[in-house]
């Protein structure tokens, strides 16, 4: 399955940029514009698939309403999951990504080494001591996932936004 229109919807235009050079065929501003109209003049009905990230409640309900019949919404940040909507709409919820580590990360790895999966793009680490930077940079939509790092004496534990994300990395201070 390959999919030839993919819109980006968000309220930053950084964001929104670095959608389509990550491969967005159209981008939507939702602070600027209607996202529904914009969806059925990009597609001339409505869509297949949408991933829905922000949890929301009226982005998840406007997320079930762009479906076409039998088309299917992930929710990455919670919500009502159901599978009683008209015309074979479903919801799914999507939890950790719904992959099994095991394959998923050397995946990811082989797609970043090929050049297909940019994540450094995606994220930024910061120290813990920079935690409103970090913060303050997360508002303003200059980082998309956000990391702190929280210095031990023999690891750093890596906490991020959304959800627990923690890494422990060993560290070479004594």
């Amino acid at each position: 399955m390959e999919a030839k229109t993919i819109i980006g919807i968000d309220i930053k235009p950084g964001r929104l940029e670095l959608a389509l050079e990550l491969g967005a065929t159209h981008v939507v501003n939702n602070t600027q514009d209607d996202v529904a109209s914009c969806i059925t003049d990009i597609t001339g009905r409505c869509v297949d698939y949408v991933v829905e990230t922000t949890g929301d409640g009226k982005l998840q309900l406007l997320a079930v309403q762009a479906l076409n019949p039998r088309g299917v919404v992930g929710f990455l940040a919670g919500g009502v999951v159901t599978n009683s909507l008209i015309e074979g709409r479903r919801t799914v919820g999507i939890i950790q990504g719904d992959a099994i580590p095991q394959r998923f990360i050397p995946k990811m790895i082989d797609l970043c080494r090929a050049g297909h999966f940019p994540f450094d793009r995606l994220v930024k680490f910061y120290d813990f001591s920079q935690i409103n930077k970090a913060i303050a940079d997360a508002k303003r939509g200059a980082t998309i996932k956000l990391c702190l790092a929280i210095r031990f004496k023999y690891s750093y534990v890596f906490a991020g936004n959304r959800g627990v994300n923690i890494g422990i990395v060993h560290s070479r201070d004594s």
